[in-house]
């Protein structure tokens, strides 16, 4: 049956039977094919369209409304076992945290919008302006990694190259330190993490914002982004190796798929690993000029569904028990109509995370929050779907501070 889904429904083993594109105008070797990756979903989602068409004779379909997304108990379970990393447990209270949080979130945006602006310019990467932001953003997220994490989704598509650089940076330093890593190569990672993208400085800014297809030679330049940030990188006084592999290894793949230099497996140094899975998953998150942002559940699960080829499972496990199926700040909607958002992980049970309900989606009404913590065998409350927040006009992040 053919069946006309939005891109961002794509995963892993669904059958494409039309891109709406003509064959010179994507990357793919057939017009018709089977999705093998997380990393074909990427493909497409670059393309900047908004439907496809798949064969569910062919391939897999769409599951049922809200089973879609929905990570199995025996997929949670394989994550607890092999990622194998203790829960972290906040300093301070995400509430308490949050504003602090939102400080150092509009400061480093502003600072690293700067930074990438004047290296546009052509003037060097002034690392002494970083390393503060570096700095605020590890002590945030050592007092409550929630709370930053948070406020990434607070993204506006046109500003999406200084505020993914923030992201990426601030999710690898929270991967880093879920990993018990020592402080101070915690902070090395983080500033590779700002500067990944830097090279994109380099590439002229309409093949950047182009909102249609890149061609054939368009993408080959733009692909040059990740040699050029090296060069500058290497170039700069102070910088160290481990935010240079940072970011010229975040586009390399575990299985040699990857650019530009197609390295394999452990050639790859960690943080190059980790970082691919953290810039994959800020971009398929993220509101783009044409792209819209796929829920977080669904990116994880592609993720994991791509693990055992684009990149280490055993990190994609970690990189899921540090955000969560189900990370804070995001909108859900419960078998009951209600609409609640995550106010709190249980890393130890990714699939019932604590709650508070907000809305009545039946009665499209607003109600007085109340608190649920979803693991308790009393509750009587289940998540149904992950739910957009734009569709209901809510800013989940408001009632985080409550």
């Amino acid at each position: 049956m053919i069946k006309k889904i939005e891109v961002g429904d794509l995963r892993p083993g669904m059958y494409v039977h039309d891109l709406n594109r003509d064959w010179s105008e994507h990357p793919f070797l057939r017009n018709r094919f089977k999705l093998a990756s997380a990393q074909d979903v990427e493909k497409i989602a670059d393309l900047g369209l908004r439907y496809v068409y798949i064969d569910t004779d062919k391939g897999d379909d769409l599951a049922p409304s809200g089973d879609s997304n929905q990570f199995t108990p025996a997929q949670t379970s394989e994550i607890h076992r092999s990622a194998a990393i203790e829960p972290i447990v906040a300093a301070v209270p995400i509430a308490e945290e949050l504003r602090q949080a939102r400080h150092v979130y509009h400061e480093a945006h502003s600072i690293v919008r700067d930074m990438l602006q004047d290296c546009r310019l052509g003037k060097q990467v002034a690392l002494e302006q970083a390393r503060p932001v570096v700095t605020a953003i590890t002590e945030s997220i050592f007092r409550n990694p929630d709370a930053l994490i948070s406020l990434l989704r607070l993204k506006r598509a046109d500003q999406y190259t200084f505020q993914h650089s923030v992201a990426v940076g601030t999710l690898l330093i929270s991967f880093c330190r879920a990993l018990n890593i020592e402080r101070a190569e915690i902070e090395l990672a983080g500033m590779g993490g700002l500067l990944h993208d830097i090279g994109k400085m380099r590439i002229p800014q309409e093949l950047l914002n182009k909102a249609g297809k890149l061609t054939s030679a368009e993408f080959e330049i733009v692909k040059g982004h990740v040699e050029a940030g090296r060069g500058l990188l290497e170039n700069t006084f102070g910088i160290s190796p481990i935010s240079i592999s940072v970011a010229a290894e975040h586009h390399e793949r575990y299985d040699g798929s990857g650019y530009p230099l197609g390295l394999i497996g452990e050639q790859i140094s960690r943080f190059g690993q980790m970082a691919a899975i953290v810039d994959v998953y800020d971009a398929l998150t993220s509101n783009r000029v044409y792209h819209h942002g796929t829920e977080p559940t669904a990116v994880l699960k592609t993720l994991l569904e791509g693990g055992g080829s684009h990149f280490n499972t055993r990190l994609v496990h970690q990189f899921i028990r540090t955000v969560g199926i189900y990370p804070v700040g995001t909108l859900v909607k419960l078998e009951s109509d209600e609409l609640a958002v995550v106010v709190e992980q249980h890393r130890e049970d990714l699939l019932h995370p604590k709650v508070r309900t907000i809305f009545d989606a039946r009665q499209r009404r607003f109600i007085k929050p109340r608190d649920y913590d979803l693991a308790k065998p009393s509750c009587n409350r289940r998540i149904l779907s992950f739910e957009m927040p734009g569709r209901w006009r809510i800013e989940p992040t408001a009632y985080l501070r409550q």
